[in-house]
């Protein structure tokens, strides 16, 4: 739902928001990493809207069954000031007798009968020494295959429109992560302290495979971004995963180096790293690294009180997210406008702030507050921000 008596078009209020200055209402984010819908939220939605989808659904979801092309009218009901750029998936194979998919990286994908929400099985390093990890063959993360398209659609996207274009890989794999996966996540946080040859033997492949993957997108499209994201979950509910000391040693250098080829390649483009949990101890060193945009901000977290870190971090670093869903979203419409407020009236003043989920809206989230959300957020969201609580 688009805010009344805008002035601006969604790029220019997107890079202001990002350049800490105010525009003319609270810019809003759907799709990209972790602020997608699910499956039956969308459908809901556009039953709601009265929309009949041109493609195929099953073609537009990311491997973990989230919604990642919308149709047009989805996007503008919502208020979206983004439309994002995926880099082309490598299929899985094809379901085997126990419903697990392989993954080109070589862990299984299961989706749960239930819900539809698929999971990673499998891990393709568990047991592997440093040695063995050193040569294990990666997939081309430059497979030409991944980049089928993209310019085209960057290029139309901005020669035809005025929002902002923000592009990622949406496999949900950062350097972290993927290393969580292919080793077995506790086996990879033991490896950190145990082992931690083999730790840093795969943190330099999945370095390797993410600098490649987002190298060959970022050829194809980098010049026409507004915003460039990447993601590696560090942080749980209460504290980070791990220590930051033991993150400046293995992972900072790392990132840094990501982050510093990603602006090099999307010299236009803010650099926007997700990272769910708490993760307010390393939060300087994502600024000294060259992070621009820090999403989720998983209000209910440990420490990650979004005025909290505006007062300290705001005028360094942006934020983006921190519509809570464990359960702001998921009381009444009441409730779903009191959480907006709260995060617009937090975040917004003197802009650094774009309003999104702080992560995918899930099944268990009712349609009507979903509704609400974007309804809130147009009203909500107007400049200057006032006393909205």
């Amino acid at each position: 739902m688009p805010a009344p008596n805008s002035n601006m078009t969604p790029r220019q209020r997107v890079r202001l928001a990002y350049n800490h200055q105010e525009p003319d209402r609270v810019p809003v984010c759907l799709g990209g990493t972790a602020q997608k819908f699910c499956r039956s939220i969308y459908q809901a939605i556009k039953e709601h809207l009265g929309i009949d989808d041109d493609y195929t659904l099953d073609e537009s979801l990311d491997e973990l069954g989230n919604v990642i092309h919308y149709h047009p009218k989805v996007l503008e009901f919502c208020g979206s000031d983004f439309r994002h750029i995926q880099i082309n998936r490598i299929p899985p194979a094809d379901p085997d007798e126990n419903g697990v998919m392989l993954h080109e990286l070589g862990f299984g994908l299961k989706a749960d009968p239930d819900t539809g929400i698929t999971h990673m099985v499998g891990h393709p390093w568990q047991g592997a020494s440093a040695s063995e990890i050193k040569a294990w063959k990666m997939p081309d993360p430059s497979d030409p295959a991944r980049v089928v398209g993209l310019a085209q659609q960057a290029q139309a996207l901005r020669d035809n429109t005025d929002y902002a274009i923000a592009a990622y890989k949406a496999t949900l794999l950062g350097v972290f992560d993927m290393a969580c996966v292919m080793r077995g996540m506790d086996a990879f946080l033991m490896d950190m302290l145990a082992d931690p040859q083999a730790a840093e033997a795969a943190l330099d492949r999945t370095l390797e495979f993410n600098l490649g993957v987002y190298s060959a997108m970022l050829d194809a499209v980098g010049p026409y971004l507004d915003v460039v994201e990447f993601n590696d979950d560090l942080g749980t509910q209460d504290n980070m995963m791990f220590s930051p000391d033991l993150y400046r040693e293995m992972l900072k250098p790392r990132h840094a180096e990501f982050v510093s080829m990603l602006h090099k390649k999307a010299p236009d483009a803010k650099v926007f790293m997700h990272c769910c949990g708490s993760v307010r101890q390393i939060i300087p060193d994502l600024i000294e690294i060259g992070v621009d945009v820090l999403n989720p901000i998983q209000p209910l977290a440990r420490g990650m009180d979004p005025a909290e870190l505006k007062a300290e971090f705001g005028s360094e670093i942006s934020f983006q997210g921190a519509i809570d869903v464990q359960h702001g979203m998921i009381g009444s419409v009441q409730d779903v406008r009191a959480e907006t407020a709260s995060r617009i009236g937090a975040l917004a003043p003197g802009g650094g702030y774009v309003l999104a989920t702080a992560n995918n809206i899930t099944p268990d989230i009712p349609l009507e507050n979903v509704l609400s959300l974007y309804q809130n957020a147009a009203v909500l969201g107007q400049y200057p921000i006032t006393d909205i609580a």
